[in-house]
């Protein structure tokens, strides 16, 4: 018998350590920013299928452009701007699998081993651990209710500078961040943009959930609308609002920027099957489904902060955000969440421990909850029992 683990590449990052217990099969699950069920139009979506299918079906035959889809490409213009205040060309667009197939690719284009990346206090595990395994040095800055602190953020360029290091990128995720929810306010957003022409550091925007505001303040623009330099590259998805299982999002760059995507002929893109059906869909009836979405996801966090507020006691505090699918919660400062995830698995709930959004994983004594996938009555059950395990492993004392 061949033993291919002999043959295992020199090149292969190595494993980055997360708990086991976000692997289980558990009926309730915070854990993941699934897209809503509840709020899926099936029907609708297999119509425009069959619709585009019969209308661009022979185009399945050759390769895709490189960019991808070309009228998905021209809605997300389109949209862009008129959502987001982002002026580009279509050709200033490339499709990918998902917003993390555009972090890979950015990746793949800029970064080397060493390279220092500022980021969010904590940030999306996934985009933190991409830029991990491809060696790269992700350092936190400190946030508020208002997102990254301008101040902490240019002492922590200084300082970078001082020990001979100039900082690749900032990057962070700028609407309904995940994983505390916090957006980024207009203020902070061009003092973060002055900083980055200052210092000549460009910034990596995620906004992969600009689609989901359910109340509140109307979103600020962009940072790539605000900037009037090319220093931001943006990237965002439809993986939540329309199917994780469709696995298509999109990046948005300067032109200056071009030729670095073009030596890695822009990452991987994803079906072109479903970019067809995502453009035919969404050209049709976007602002309808995003607007039945908003009304679920509103049922669902507000099952999920009335359980918080019932069954966790005051020495817990947890964000109420206007949008997103995520509620970040903070627990006595000698919890650890990593530790009790195994209890609460075999209870049947999945969370995210705090420490995974962290690349020296500290935050022990914070959770990200997702309110996404199950029903309000199943959301209402779960926390209870999260309640009940952290209760009895002494999380709460």
């Amino acid at each position: 018998m061949i033993d291919f683990t002999q043959l295992t590449s020199n090149s292969v990052a190595p494993k980055i350590g997360m708990p086991p217990g976000l692997s289980a099969e558990t009926k309730y699950i915070f854990s993941v920013t699934y897209t809503d069920p509840e709020a899926m139009q099936l029907k609708d979506f297999a119509d425009a299928m069959d619709t585009v299918i019969a209308r661009e079906g022979l185009s399945l035959g050759p390769y895709p452009p490189a960019l991808g889809h070309e009228g998905l490409r021209s809605f997300i213009a389109d949209d862009l701007e008129k959502n987001r205040g982002i002026k580009i060309s279509s050709e200033n667009i490339f499709l990918s699998s998902g917003a993390s197939g555009v972090t890979q690719t950015l990746v793949a284009a800029f970064i080397n081993p060493g390279d220092v990346i500022l980021m969010d206090e904590y940030c999306y595990h996934g985009s933190l651990n991409t830029f991990i395994r491809n060696g790269a040095n992700p350092v936190h800055i400190q946030m508020d209710d208002e997102g990254i602190i301008p101040d902490a953020l240019e002492n922590a360029i200084q300082q970078n500078i001082e020990q001979g290091v100039k900082p690749k990128f900032i990057h962070t995720i700028s609407v309904y961040h995940n994983p505390t929810g916090i957006t980024l306010s207009l203020d902070r957003r061009y003092q973060i943009i002055d900083i980055s022409k200052r210092y000549g550091i460009p910034i990596i925007e995620n906004e992969s959930y600009a689609d989901f505001r359910i109340d509140g303040p109307e979103l600020p623009p962009s940072m790539m609308a605000l900037a009037d330099h090319e220093g931001v590259i943006y990237l965002s998805a439809f993986t939540k609002l329309l199917g994780c299982g469709l696995r298509v999002g999109f990046g948005v760059f300067p032109e200056s920027a071009r030729v670095p995507l073009e030596n890695i002929f822009f990452g991987t893109g994803p079906s072109h099957l479903a970019s067809m059906a995502i453009f035919e869909y969404l050209s049709k009836q976007k602002q309808e489904y995003v607007d039945g979405v908003a009304i679920s996801l509103k049922m669902k966090r507000d099952a999920m902060i009335r359980a918080l507020s019932e069954f966790f006691p005051p020495s817990c505090s947890w964000t109420e955000p206007n949008g997103g699918m995520m509620i970040w919660v903070e627990l006595p400062k000698n919890a650890n969440t990593w530790d009790v995830l195994d209890a609460a698995v075999e209870r049947g709930v999945k969370y995210n421990p705090g420490s995974i959004f962290r690349a020296d994983r500290s935050a022990s004594n914070k959770l990200r909850l997702t309110y996404s996938q199950n029903t309000t009555t199943e959301i209402e059950e779960g926390i209870a029992i999260l309640a009940d395990v952290f209760e009895n492993e002494g999380l709460f004392d």
